[in-house]
């Protein structure tokens, strides 16, 4: 998560929807001109010009700010001026698009697969785990979306360019950042659905179709 009190925006970062390469764009409006960064994982970085959430592996216990904080969270920290005021931002992407992203992030070796043998695997994968990457918590308050502009994953570049522009920020092309885990090019995110899945994701994520406008 990143606040900018100079550009005044508050970014919510999700998950698997290109978050962390809009969030290495966007944290040099968070912190003094001429700020170095450290490598990741870091601490939360708290200045007059704003905040960046701490990463790596449960930064949580050891941060106030840290990287997927709820917007509930961050709501709860800031002022009302802050919360009302500034441009709120995060990520969203197709729900099922989302959901194969998330299998190849926790199975990252089955893209080497052939295509039949990746298919079966994320089958199995949904069919017998509870985890599906749903992140709904994070920028929904009381079951509604809370961002003031939405980057979709299926239009990113276009999107961050208008945010930029939106915002006077430094129009920069976006880096691929934790995609490495998938080989689109092999299956498109159908590929990997029968009818029972495909209706299982539209159930879990039943108050993002309806609030985007999601289609399979």
């Amino acid at each position: 998560m990143l606040i900018s009190h100079t550009k005044k925006f508050i970014f919510i970062k999700t998950t698997k929807t290109a978050g962390t390469s809009v969030e290495v764009l966007l944290q040099k409006y968070c912190v003094p001109q001429g700020f170095s960064f450290p490598a990741d994982p870091f601490d939360q970085i708290v200045t007059d010009a704003g905040v960046v959430g701490g990463r790596g592996p449960n930064p949580e216990t050891r941060n106030t700010w840290f990287a997927h904080m709820t917007a509930s969270e961050i709501k709860a920290l800031v002022s009302p001026e802050i919360w009302d005021g500034y441009t709120k931002i995060c990520n969203i992407r197709n729900p099922w698009d989302k959901t194969v992203s998330f299998f190849h992030f926790n199975n990252r070796s089955v893209s080497s697969l052939p295509k039949a043998e990746i298919i079966a695997k994320f089958r199995d994968f949904m069919r017998n785990s509870n985890r599906n990457g749903r992140d709904t918590h994070i920028y929904f308050i009381d079951g509604a979306p809370v961002a003031d502009v939405y980057l979709r994953h299926e239009r990113l570049t276009d999107d961050f360019n208008q945010l930029c522009e939106k915002l006077d920020l430094q129009t920069e092309e976006l880096p691929r950042l934790k995609g490495q885990f998938r080989d689109k090019e092999k299956l498109h995110y159908r590929d990997y659905y029968d009818d029972e899945l495909r209706d299982m994701v539209a159930t879990v994520y039943a108050s993002e179709i309806k609030a985007f406008g999601w289609e399979f």
